[in-house]
């Protein structure tokens, strides 16, 4: 009689199937929460390096079977997103007044970047010299400030010394239709222009041997046309955030200031009503360390206290001057194609059947740099990153434009003393509950 008391009748053998599937799913959720791995929260099958890797490696290339990468034909898009694209071509290619939202950019320091373009003449001939790479899901509304700047920083730089690399994936809210119609537009400007759309699905199963993948089909186009790229080229991977010209070009400015092999930005995201730097899993110090400590239950309460135990970077940081790191990636990034184009390089997962810790992909890139001697990794932290416009105009509003440093820079003490040695110990964070140390190359050579 009970069963007739409920809203819904259940008849009892359905009722001890309910039962059993909430019993199921209290498992599952505990399994997940147990699960000692941020990288890929739940079991998985690991990909391999055939399966995530680039095929521009020497290893690659050994394989029996392989075959050069080639642009595939991109998905024709959704007939009604594509007339509503043109509004967000507009304003993407537009500098002023827009009708839709942007973070409001200065215009370009012309006079701080000026040498970029003459050392190009200079130093990489008739070659191009910047290859931006993009990976973007789901980001329809941050498209007229990202790609605006890009734009804008292909303008400047030329548009004969660049490419443009975007993967798409699984986009509904036309990003793809939007990519799509830029294409005659950057054809147009003289740059080269590639774009793929990937059904990859990054928020399940292997998270980083799928980013890695990503990562890599966003490069391929410079491997399969390495001979238009000089050695001393830069790629400049970018996320989805609201980035203005400045911060790409100091990006670049900072590299070749200050000779490194990698730069970074700062990205930040809203945290109990306050900013807090976003990329801790990735990034280290030059001690080893995150750059804030995060205990193991994952609580973010020390997220601004950033690094606590390295005062000298620390000081570096709140003075906004570049610092040198182990690694980093942050939002955005420019590093050297050298080693990429040497068939050396390339985004991967940790090859834990070789004991190598949990981590993502940009946090191995540079430990693999590291073992190869591109040594000079730094962040620049005058240029503060954020994701989505509405967010990408709060830590503008609170961090600071990056001219607003730049124009006040103090050039005592700015140029970077590197270290020629990576720290003997690296913090490894499998999961926020397991977290030890690491010597920095375990697992290499193997």
């Amino acid at each position: 009689m009970l069963a007739f008391r409920l809203p819904v009748w259940i008849p009892a053998r359905p009722r001890h199937a309910v039962l059993a599937a909430a019993v199921l799913l209290g498992l599952f959720s505990a399994y997940r929460y147990l699960w000692d791995d941020i990288s890929s929260p739940i079991p998985y099958r690991s990909w391999t390096p055939t399966e995530y890797g680039g095929s521009w490696t020497l290893e690659a290339k050994s394989r029996p079977g392989w075959t050069p990468w080639s642009l595939e034909t991109t998905k024709d898009g959704n007939a009604d997103r594509l007339r509503k694209a043109k509004g967000y071509i507009a304003s993407i290619l537009s500098t002023g007044i827009s009708s839709h939202q942007k973070i409001g950019c200065p215009s370009v320091d012309q006079g701080r970047y000026e040498a970029l373009k003459r050392r190009r003449r200079l130093q990489l001939g008739s070659r191009r010299s910047w290859f931006f790479a993009l990976d973007l899901r789901q980001i329809v509304d941050v498209l007229p400030t990202l790609m605006g700047s890009i734009v804008e920083v292909i303008r400047f730089l030329g548009p004969e010394n660049c490419a443009l690399s975007i993967v798409e994936g699984l986009s509904n809210d036309g990003t793809l239709e939007v990519l799509k119609l830029l294409q005659r537009e950057l054809n147009d400007l003289g740059a080269l222009y590639y774009l793929q759309t990937s059904d990859i699905n990054s928020r399940s199963g292997d998270r980083i041997g799928k980013l890695a993948k990503l990562r890599n089909l966003a490069l391929e186009p410079m491997m399969a046309h390495m001979g238009d790229w000089d050695h001393a080229a830069t790629v400049v991977f970018i996320n989805d955030v609201a980035i203005c010209a400045n911060d790409i070009l100091e990006l670049l400015h900072q590299k070749e200031l200050q000779q490194a092999d990698m730069t970074c930005a700062m990205d930040y995201h809203s945290l109990n009503g306050r900013l807090a730097f976003y990329d801790v899993w990735v990034s280290r110090s030059m001690n080893g360390d995150s750059f804030f400590h995060v205990p193991w239950a994952g609580d973010w309460h020390k997220a601004w206290d950033m690094f606590p135990d390295d005062e000298d970077t620390r000081s570096r940081f709140e003075a906004r001057k570049p610092f040198q790191v182990f690694s980093c990636w942050n939002g955005a990034t420019a590093i050297a194609a050298g080693p990429f184009l040497d068939g050396r390089l390339e985004f991967r997962r940790a090859a834990k059947n070789k004991g190598e810790c949990g981590a993502g992909e940009p946090t191995l890139l540079c430990k693999d740099m590291w073992s190869m001697g591109y040594k000079r990794i730094l962040v620049v932290p005058s240029i503060s990153l954020g994701y989505g416009v509405g967010e990408g105009r709060l830590v503008k509003e609170r961090k600071g434009y990056t001219s607003n440093w730049t124009s006040s820079e103090e050039t005592s003490g700015l140029k970077i003393d590197w270290k020629p040695n990576p720290p003997d110990m690296v913090r490894c964070i499998p999961s926020w509950r397991t977290q030890f140390w690491k010597p920095w190359d375990h697992a290499l050579g193997i």
